[in-house]
């Protein structure tokens, strides 16, 4: 307000504690006061702002306080009141005036920008027609809220009605920063990218709107739903001053909106998506793995037999059934993911972002699981199992409508093999199942038809590379694909259950090997090694199958080494370190397998348990000129050493290989450098060798 002139009409009631605090303030030029109410005759008066005390005095002169703010136009008033008869400024802002101040309660700051507030306004009131000022004087008596803004986005006015919607005082002037926050989020609760996009922002550049659906939000109060009508407000000469909105509040209606929505778009019985929001969903998540290049899946899911649970147990049941199988999708699904139901005892599942094709199995394989388990509904114990089709995205389909018949196809086809199971779609991984589901098939009679095999693999002493033992690693000559290695079919013996069988069969046949060598060449330190399935140390059969290889071979326990192919041992359930123990006091070896690639504590490897660890092949691939590498060889050695603990170093395929890991005083040493794995009746000529002394790398063995 600086330079601005306020003229002070009254009976001098507050001039004692009032007066002098404001000619203090830089912004304003005090000029006279009056009792008589009647304005300065001198023309080298520029008033700008008009204080009037309201109180008896103005019932003294004989004026009504309309008349008498009337005859102060076209000058903006100010009421000055007490706090205990607050009243009476809120009689004079009714009255016409711009606002009001409780003397007693305001500070130097706050008065400041309430003049300048209603100097602004008054200057705006001044520019507009008569009509436009009679119509905003009925705007400030309806029952919808008012604002009134300006082009440089200043509040000028906000009516009672917008006061009482919005929480705010009578005497609270927003600060210019508010346009910007005032309904700054609009229906969908996401915040207006666009400042222009605000309607105190479209109101006062000009532009006429209806219906602006937006949310007020605020830390004190509940979001309130307001619709919003705006326009620019234009003086006598139709320039742009400045804008105007009236709003009104929705909160309610729209809740009711949303209520209805909700029940067009979501089904009844289980509260998933019906069939029309899902395939929506599904048409944005296609939108999402276009944009981001990321793999997307429909699942079809359909229960197998579900009519006979209604013939039988009733529809009741059979809805208790559905809504049940609803809970279980959702709570089975990645966050992320998404689920309907399209009809029936049909629901539908939206995959995203879930990395290699073969994860979207891997999902499949896990509803297949959880939604074949038993169903307890009232008395009754329930079994449905679902048929699954899956669809993968845009091999299969390149819309939601496709893609969903698709993924229905596949379905079809999961029924007419006998249900209870998935099937993909897309023939080049239907192609990979089948293969896979033949795998498995074949490994069910592998060992009654004699096809698995066990290869050796030589370990050398770095010392005087000498022979010391070998790890028997296992094979299947499959019928039709031949020799197949463990990458092959590993997966498949431990997700099927039969890694039992086959690693009890590896156990016993290598530990028959290994006795057999021992006593044709009489070598009775000969060692091997075998691998064990983190599966194979939940059952404490392992136990018993070793005692009784031990048993039944005569076999030193200290020749055996089985080697553990997880993580942190620490991580292990305590029935699991049970076993290990028991492995222990049979006084086996325990090794701690692909050292240097998986997070290992050194409270694992110091607790008793591990006699040696087995360096990943990984790290000596590249030990050469991978000086990371080399430094955690180096020290994982140093710290085997430091502990009592054997190394071997597997891969090992070059002489810079070898000579780097003597250099680092590793132990043990095996990879095709030294020998690639061979049949059982090949190792006879390697031993005759280690005989007449001759080592395996004397003799050039590739």
């Amino acid at each position: 307000m600086s330079g601005h002139s306020i003229l002070y009409l009254g009976s001098g009631e507050f001039a004692a504690e009032y007066l002098s605090e404001l000619q203090t303030l830089p912004c304003c030029t005090y000029l006279t006061r009056s009792s008589e109410f009647k304005l300065p005759e001198d023309a080298s008066y520029i008033v700008d702002l008009v204080l009037l005390e309201v109180g008896p005095i103005i019932a003294q002169s004989g004026h009504t306080l309309s008349e008498l703010i009337n005859e102060l136009a076209p000058y903006p008033v100010v009421a000055l009141a007490r706090r205990d008869r607050e009243h009476r400024g809120v009689a004079a802002v009714r009255a016409g005036a711009q606002a009001y101040v409780c003397v007693d309660d305001i500070s130097v700051d706050d008065q400041e920008t309430l003049f300048n507030h209603a100097v602004k306004r008054g200057r705006m009131q001044s520019r507009l027609s008569n009509t436009d000022v009679t119509v905003l004087s009925i705007l400030r008596n309806i029952n919808d809220g008012v604002i009134v803004v300006d082009q440089a986005g200043h509040i000028l006015d906000i009516n009672p009605a917008a006061r009482s919607l919005l929480g705010i005082r009578p005497r609270m002037q927003p600060d210019p920063s508010w346009e910007q926050t005032f309904c700054c989020v609009d229906e969908l609760g996401n915040s207006y990218r666009n400042s222009a996009d605000l309607p105190l922002m479209r109101a006062r550049t000009g532009e006429k709107f209806a219906n602006q659906v937006a949310i007020y939000r605020s830390p004190e109060h509940p979001d309130i739903v307001l619709s919003i009508n705006g326009q620019g407000l234009y003086d006598g000469k139709r320039e742009l001053i400045g804008g105007v909105i009236t709003f009104r509040d929705v909160t309610e209606s729209t809740r009711r909106t949303s209520e209805l929505e909700k029940q067009a778009q979501f089904d009844d019985l289980t509260g998933l998506a019906n069939r029309s929001l899902f395939a929506e969903q599904l048409s944005r998540a296609i939108g999402r793995s276009q944009r981001k290049s990321a793999p997307l899946a429909a699942l079809f899911i359909d229960l197998d037999r579900f009519k006979s649970v209604n013939d039988t147990l009733g529809h009741d049941t059979g809805d208790a059934l559905l809504r049940q199988v609803a809970q279980r999708l959702q709570r089975n699904l990645r966050i992320g993911d998404f689920c309907g139901r399209w009809g029936g005892d049909e629901f539908v599942v939206c995959l995203e972002d879930f990395g290699p094709a073969g994860n979207a199995a891997a999902a499949a394989q896990k509803l297949l699981l959880v939604l074949s388990e038993k169903y307890e509904i009232g008395n009754s114990e329930v079994y449905a199992t679902p048929s699954i089709g899956i669809a993968v995205y845009p091999e299969a389909g390149e819309t939601a409508e496709r893609l969903i018949k698709a993924a229905d196809v596949a379905m079809f086809e999961a029924k007419k093999r006998g249900g209870g199971r998935f099937q993909y779609y897309s023939s080049s991984l239907n192609t990979k199942l089948a293969q896979r589901e033949e795998l498995e098939g074949g490994l069910r009679h592998a060992l009654v038809r004699n096809e698995f095999a066990l290869h050796y693999q030589p370990r050398i002493d770095l010392m005087n590379n000498r022979l010391i033992g070998f790890e028997a690693l296992l094979r299947w000559q499959h019928p039709r694909y031949g020799l197949l290695p463990p990458a092959r079919f590993l997966p498949i013996l431990e997700s099927s259950g039969l890694i039992h069988s086959a690693g009890e069969w590896v156990i016993d046949t290598a530990c028959r090997q290994l006795a057999a060598w021992q006593h044709r060449f009489e070598l009775p330190d000969l060692s091997i090694a075998i691998n064990l399935s983190p599966q194979q140390l939940v059952h404490k059969r392992l136990v018993d199958v070793m005692s009784k290889a031990l048993t039944g071979t005569g076999l030193d326990p200290g020749c055996i080494e089985l080697e553990i192919c997880d993580g942190s041992l620490m991580q292990k359930r305590e029935s699991e370190h049970d076993i290990l123990r028991q492995l222990r006091k049979l006084g086996v070896r325990l090794s701690l397998d692909h050292f240097g690639t998986r997070d290992v504590s050194f409270e694992s490897i110091d607790n008793g348990f591990i006699d040696s660890f087995v360096l990943d092949q990984a790290l000596i691939a590249d030990v050469e000129d991978n000086n990371s590498h080399q430094r955690i060889v180096r020290a994982a050695i140093a710290m085997a050493q430091g502990l009592d603990i054997e190394v071997t170093a597997e891969g090992v395929e070059t002489v810079r290989q070898l000579e780097f890991l003597k250099s680092c005083n590793c132990n043990l040493a095996q990879g095709f450098l030294i020998s690639r794995p061979m049949q059982a009746d090949k190792i006879s000529a390697i031993l005759r060798s280690e005989i007449a002394g001759t080592s395996l790398l004397s003799r050039g063995m590739p």
